[in-house]
C-alpha cells in the first residue's frame, strides 16, 4: 500500500523531487496510485484556481520531477519472420495485456512515470503554436468529456526514442532521458517546441477522432467521427477554422501509437492483441413497418449484432454502398448512435428493436428500410478497464481500440494532414514512395512545396499495384513509413498491409490503420495503410483526427 505524500504549497522544485523519487521506490506501480500522488501535489500548488498558462507550467514542473530513469528496448530479428522481438534493459521484466469491459490486463506500465497517462483538455496557444492544458481528469475540477468546445486528449511524459540497426537485428530504444549510450536517441517528435526547439517534458495527444461543428474540428466522446467529407486537403480547412495553430492528424501522432505498441507489447503487430475495427461490415433489413420513430426493427439474428455505441446509417435498400445517397437518407451521412437493443414482440413475432439517437423521428417501411453498421462513436473504448484495449473483445475487429488512452480504428481510415506521400522516378528508371513533411500548420499546402521536407524514408514501388505486406518499417524524425514489403504475408513481421501503386508518379494522401470492411488479415495498427487516393479525396470510409501536434521544431543533439 502506498504511503500518503502531502506537498506544502511553499516545497520547493528540488524537496518535491527528493520525495517523490524516495518514495517511488513504495509506490505500487498501478495507475491509481500514480493519479493519486499527481493529484495531491497538483491541488497542493492551487491547480484549481489556476489560469490555462499556469496549469501547463504546472505539468511542465510535474513531468519534470517525476523524470525517473528508465531506458528499455525491443530487438527485432532480421533473419526470422516472427512478428515479436526479445525485451532488453528496464523492458526485460515489464508484461502488459490488453484490457476489455471486464477484464483488467496487466499492466506493468501503467504506473511507471514515463508512461502513466491521464485524459486532459487541451487547446493550441495561437501565439507559441503550442499545446497548453486545460484541465486533467480526475486532477481539476472543471475537465469536460461531452463538449465539443473542450477538446478531450491524453496527457503524458515525453520520452526520447531510437532505432538503432545491426547486421542480424533491429532494436527500438525509449528511454526518459537523452543520456544513454544509444546512437540516434533523440525526443519524440511533437516534444520539440516549434520555436525554441527546446524539448517540451509532456506530450499530448487527441484522444478522439474528430467529429466537425460549424466547420470546425473537435474532439469529444458520444458522436461518430464525421466521415464523407475528410480528405488531406479539406482536413487543412476545417483545422485552420477551429483556430491558430491546429492541425489534423500527424505523422508523429501515428508514430506515437506504433512506438507504444513495439515497446509495450514487444511486438510490430496489433494483430493478436488490439485488432481494431476491420471486421464489422453489416447491414439488414426492417422487419416491421412503422411511423414516427426512432428504431428499427429487425429480425432476431440480424438485430443481435448491433450494441449500444455502435454507429449507424440509416436509408433504403436502393444500394449495398454507403457512398450512395440512399444508403443514408434517415439518418444523413452524420449517421446515429445506437443507444439500445431490445426484445420486442410485434403480432406475435419476437423482434429485436434498434434505437438510435436520430434528432427527429422517421418511417421505416419492412424489406425497404436498410441499416448500416458505421464508425463506432467516440469514447466507445472509455469502458475499457485499464490504458489499452477493446471493449468485449480485442481480437475480432467489430471493435475499436486505443493504446496509451488514445482510441484508434472506430472504422475508418484515418487522414495523416502534415504529410503528402510524393511517387517519384529515379534516373535509373526505378519508382519510389516518400513522405514529405510540413511542421509548420501556417504553410500547409495540398502540394509539396519547399516547406516540405523529405522524411527520409522510403520505399521503391513493387511490381504491381497491390496490398503488399510490410516487412519492415523504416523511422527518421518522428516518421515511420514501410521501407521493405519482400516476403511479407498475413502472419509474418507487422502482418499488415499497405495498399501501394507501381510505376508512378504524382503525390497522393496517406491513410493509415484500416476501416469497417478491410479486414483482419490486412489491417492493424502496426502498419496497414492506404497510398494510392489523391489528397483532395474523401469518401464515407476516411475520417480524421484534431492534432496540437502540427508546429514542430527540429530538436539538435
Amino acid at each position: 500500500m502506498a504511503q500518503q505524500v502531502n506537498f506544502p504549497r511553499d516545497t520547493t522544485l528540488h524537496e518535491i523531487a527528493d520525495v517523490i523519487r524516495n518514495k517511488y521506490q513504495e509506490f505500487d506501480g498501478t495507475a491509481a496510485t500514480y493519479n493519486k500522488i499527481m493529484r495531491q501535489w497538483f491541488v497542493a500548488q492551487g491547480v484549481n484556481v489556476m489560469t490555462p498558462a499556469g496549469l501547463t507550467e504546472l505539468c511542465d514542473r510535474w513531468y519534470s520531477i517525476t523524470r525517473v530513469p528508465w531506458h528499455g528496448w525491443v530487438s527485432f530479428s532480421k533473419s526470422t519472420a516472427v512478428s515479436t522481438g526479445t525485451r532488453g534493459g528496464d523492458n526485460e521484466h515489464m508484461t502488459c495485456a490488453a484490457s476489455t469491459d471486464t477484464v483488467a490486463g496487466k499492466d506493468d506500465y501503467a504506473g511507471n512515470p514515463l508512461f502513466a497517462c491521464v485524459d486532459c483538455n487541451f487547446v493550441v496557444d495561437p501565439v507559441t503554436l503550442e499545446p497548453q492544458i486545460t484541465a486533467i481528469s480526475g486532477i481539476t475540477d472543471n475537465f469536460q468529456r461531452y463538449s465539443p468546445d473542450h477538446f478531450v486528449g491524453v496527457l503524458q511524459m515525453s520520452g526520447y526514442f531510437s532505432v538503432v540497426d545491426y547486421d542480424d537485428r533491429y532494436e527500438e530504444h525509449y528511454s526518459s532521458t537523452e543520456n544513454v549510450p544509444v546512437k540516434g536517441i533523440a525526443p519524440l517528435d511533437e516534444a520539440v517546441r516549434p520555436k525554441s526547439n527546446n524539448v517540451r517534458p509532456w506530450v499530448v495527444h487527441s484522444k478522439y477522432f474528430n467529429h466537425t461543428v460549424n466547420n470546425k474540428m473537435t474532439s469529444y466522446a458520444g458522436v461518430i467521427p464525421t466521415a464523407y467529407t475528410m480528405s488531406h486537403s479539406t482536413t487543412h480547412t476545417v483545422a485552420a477554422a477551429t483556430g491558430t495553430g491546429y492541425s489534423g492528424g500527424t505523422t508523429a501522432d501515428d508514430a506515437f501509437i506504433k512506438i507504444m505498441l513495439h515497446i509495450k507489447y514487444a511486438s510490430l503487430t496489433a494483430d493478436g492483441i488490439i485488432q481494431g475495427c476491420c471486421n464489422n461490415n453489416a447491414y439488414h433489413t426492417a422487419k416491421v413497418s412503422e411511423t414516427n420513430v426512432k428504431r428499427v426493427v429487425l429480425s432476431e439474428a440480424d438485430g443481435a449484432y448491433y450494441e449500444p455505441g455502435m454507429g449507424v446509417l440509416i436509408g433504403t435498400t436502393a444500394s449495398t454502398d454507403r457512398q450512395a445517397a440512399s444508403s443514408y437518407s434517415v439518418t444523413r451521412q452524420a449517421g446515429a448512435v445506437v443507444t439500445s437493443v431490445e426484445k420486442v414482440r410485434i403480432s406475435e413475432t419476437d423482434y429485436i428493436a434498434v434505437y438510435v439517437n436520430t434528432d427527429t423521428v422517421f418511417d421505416t417501411t419492412a424489406e425497404s428500410t436498410r441499416i448500416f453498421s458505421y464508425h463506432w462513436a467516440n469514447g466507445t473504448t472509455d469502458c475499457v478497464l485499464g490504458n489499452d484495449g477493446s471493449p468485449k473483445n480485442n481480437t475480432s475487429g467489430k471493435y475499436p481500440g486505443k493504446i496509451q488512452g488514445i482510441e484508434f480504428m472506430n472504422g475508418g481510415w484515418e487522414v495523416l494532414s502534415d504529410v503528402i506521400l510524393k511517387l517519384f522516378k529515379k534516373d535509373d528508371g526505378t519508382y519510389w514512395y516518400e513522405p514529405y513533411v510540413c511542421r509548420e500548420t501556417a504553410k500547409y499546402s495540398t502540394t509539396i512545396t519547399g516547406d516540405y521536407k523529405a522524411s527520409g524514408v522510403k520505399i521503391q514501388q513493387p511490381a504491381s499495384t497491390n496490398w503488399w505486406y510490410v516487412k519492415r518499417l523504416g523511422y527518421n524524425k518522428g516518421v515511420f513509413f514501410p521501407i521493405d514489403v519482400t516476403g511479407g504475408s498475413s502472419l509474418t513481421y507487422s502482418r499488415d498491409a499497405f495498399y501501394l501503386l507501381a510505376a508512378t508518379e504524382g503525390i497522393r494522401e496517406w491513410l493509415a490503420r484500416g476501416d469497417l470492411y478491410a479486414g483482419v488479415a490486412l489491417c492493424g495498427a502496426g502498419a496497414c495503410g492506404c497510398g494510392h487516393l489523391a489528397v483532395g479525396d474523401a469518401s464515407w470510409t476516411l475520417v480524421a483526427r484534431l492534432s496540437p501536434n502540427g508546429n514542430r521544431g527540429e530538436w539538435a543533439a
